[in-house]
């Protein structure tokens, strides 16, 4: 996974979770305050390709004192903790012990939101949840992420699919070169016109028939 020195420089404002302010905290002290992160690339920044499937459902909870003690790592509870996730999340794998390299997209996919969501964050930030992944797999994650919201959890989807975006949101955020230009209730704006802010073409939602001829004569400029 990524170093924290990867990410980017803070250059104004405050991040709080729950009420703690996190904004010059390490990632570790992140977490602990609430937050749970599935990131874009899932084999460069979320899991460990040769690690067991059991091993990386563990990744971020090696701390936790009902698996590791003194130092020494708890077996037996590990093994019934990973059992319970790979069941609830339903992770097609052949063993605890089967490397994740060998597993298909949407069973490492469903393997990273088991581990995210095992410790009941307070915040889920999901980058591109479905990329790359079957139709099957694609429908349970976005369960998962209603679920999850109606939980109480604050989930926080980043995606370049428009439909996805439209179809599990209760708002959307339209960001431009790094910048939001727009709040979007997706039960009254068309794909055209959230496309047409992506582009920085617009900064406000417009009807259809605005959308549409605002397309034909919009300059070419790539999408954000």
């Amino acid at each position: 996974m990524r170093s924290p020195r990867s990410r980017r420089r803070l250059t104004g404002g405050r991040v709080e979770i729950a009420g703690a302010d996190v904004t010059r905290s390490r990632p570790r002290a992140i977490r602990e305050a609430g937050l749970a992160y599935v990131p874009e690339e899932r084999m460069r920044d979320a899991l460990i390709g040769d690690f067991t499937v059991a091993e990386n459902l563990l990744l971020v909870a090696t701390a936790d004192p009902r698996y590791a003690r003194w130092g020494f790592l708890r077996n037996r509870a590990i093994r019934r903790h990973c059992r319970q996730l790979v069941a609830e999340f339903d992770v097609r794998t052949p063993s605890l012990d089967t490397p994740a390299r060998n597993l298909s997209g949407g069973n490492l996919q469903k393997l990273i939101m088991a581990r995210e969501l095992s410790g009941s964050p307070a915040v889920l930030l999901v980058a591109q949840p479905t990329r790359g992944i079957d139709v099957a797999a694609s429908a349970y994650i976005h369960q998962r992420l209603i679920s999850q919201r109606a939980g109480g959890t604050a989930v926080i989807v980043i995606s370049e699919d428009l439909d996805e975006v439209m179809s599990i949101s209760d708002r959307i955020l339209v960001m431009y070169e790094g910048v939001i230009i727009s709040e979007v209730d997706p039960r009254a704006a068309s794909r055209e016109a959230i496309g047409l802010m992506m582009a920085g073409v617009a900064a406000e939602p417009v009807p259809q028939a605005e959308a549409n001829l605002a397309h034909q004569s919009a300059p070419d400029r790539p999408p954000a």
